[in-house]
């Protein structure tokens, strides 16, 4: 039975159409069940409350998968049935198909990573959100390599875009490290002047520049100072460039 079928190129063709079918629609559903689970995952890493992979970009790719899909079922029909003409075309699309998939899913994979990456910088500081300019310069560097290695995926000849989107990495990395760098400046001054709060202990009577109280914390990179105001923070820094009254509790 199954020899006469396969003897029926027809009905092996309309067979794979059905197979491409029912093949595209569990591929799409799986795509959207991974990006769904993406996105619960990289929204606790990041502790975002937002979604991080947008629905429109769920459903964007779904379509996308579906449809790759539904043109490979049909392209191998069409080569079944033997049309003539369109042979070299039909071997070309079945071969290019699945390197368009997963050039797409390189650059996906590479929104997620970029997405992760700044949401960590960004928690990095305080004064610093994931809309700031120094995770938003490190996501969009991650996208164009993502972006680069997709399309050399598809065999797309980018030589001269690949040096441009060096440069713009370059020049985006040294801004982010100078940013990086005059940011930390006064926590690793405070880091280095650590040894003045060797001299200190909890319950010292201490006056720095107009701050004057009595010592209750003191912390890698300053001490906490409680006055009639309330506790003042003074910074390890602060203690090595100006004058202090320092008055041991023993005393």
């Amino acid at each position: 039975m199954f020899d006469a079928l396969a003897a029926r190129d027809e009905l092996v063709a309309v067979a794979i159409l059905v197979l491409g079918v029912i093949a595209a629609r569990l591929l799409s559903v799986a795509v959207g069940a991974i990006l769904d689970f993406l996105d619960r995952r990289t929204a606790r890493l990041t502790t975002s409350e937002k979604s991080v992979i947008s629905p429109r970009l769920v459903r964007i790719a779904r379509t996308i998968v579906f449809w790759m899909v539904i043109i490979l079922a049909i392209s191998y029909a069409l080569r079944v049935l033997g049309i003539g003409g369109i042979a070299t075309m039909l071997n070309a699309v079945i071969t290019f198909v699945p390197q368009l998939l997963v050039g797409l899913m390189i650059v996906v994979a590479g929104h997620v990573v970029g997405l992760i990456v700044s949401h960590v910088v960004a928690n990095l500081s305080e004064d610093m959100t994931a809309s700031s300019l120094a995770p938003r310069m490190l996501y969009g560097a991650i996208l164009i390599v993502a972006v680069v290695m997709g399309l050399q995926h598809i065999d797309v000849d980018i030589s001269f875009v690949t040096q441009l989107m060096l440069i713009v990495i370059a020049v985006a990395g040294g801004g982010l490290m100078l940013a990086f760098a005059l940011g930390s400046r006064q926590h690793v001054a405070n880091l280095l002047a650590r040894r003045e709060l060797s001299r200190l202990a909890v319950g010292d009577r201490i006056r720095v520049d107009a701050v004057e109280g009595e010592v209750v914390d003191i912390h890698a990179t300053g001490i906490d100072i409680a006055n009639d105001e309330g506790i003042v923070r003074v910074p390890a820094a602060r203690l090595a460039e100006t004058s202090v009254l320092h008055k041991p509790a023993a005393e």
